[in-house]
């Protein structure tokens, strides 16, 4: 008795979330039933049904540094591009987090974020312990452990957006 009390409030304490699968239909059904005033025999129940098409973003990233050989001193410009493959689903508030690389100094971003014509913006900010952010670039010589952070306000279905840094190697 004492295990099923366990169990029982194992299965009950917590609430659970999954993703439902793009292209999903979701069928919701509400239903009325109503009988005689007078305990008449008869009722008549009625039912309508709404449908939901699921629609979500799917995100794939990308990075690359070039040139992918350089010598000290000398600075090498790190591009992340961030696809959403749904052609149906908008992402919104997208985050990329990166860290700076070791033995390297931030040099500056590389130009703005292209956004891909999605809508949305890119806003860059920056943290020595990955959790606490402030507004904007880091400090020109900055040197691990320092992590940039880009949100994108929307990226819409089937566009992509990437933005650029540059580091001097150290």
């Amino acid at each position: 008795m004492r295990v099923l009390g366990v169990v029982a409030s194992l299965v009950v304490s917590g609430m659970a979330w999954g993703i439902t699968t793009d292209g999903t239909m979701i069928t919701n059904v509400a239903t009325s039933t109503y009988g005689s005033t007078l305990g008449m025999g008869f009722n008549v129940t009625y039912a309508v049904t709404a449908l939901t098409w699921v629609a979500n973003p799917c995100l794939q990233l990308q990075k690359v540094g070039l040139p992918v050989s350089q010598a000290s001193g000398n600075t090498v410009t790190y591009t992340i591009w961030v696809v959403n493959c749904s052609c149906t689903g908008s992402a919104f508030n997208v985050t990329v987090t990166d860290r700076l690389p070791d033995n390297a100094a931030f040099s500056g971003p590389n130009g703005t974020g292209w956004n891909g014509g999605t809508g949305g913006a890119w806003w860059p900010t920056n943290g020595s312990n990955g959790t606490t952010w402030v507004a904007g670039s880091p400090a020109l010589g900055q040197t691990s452990t320092y992590y940039l952070r880009f949100t994108l306000t929307l990226l819409g279905p089937c566009a992509s957006a990437m933005e650029s840094y540059m580091v001097t190697v150290l």
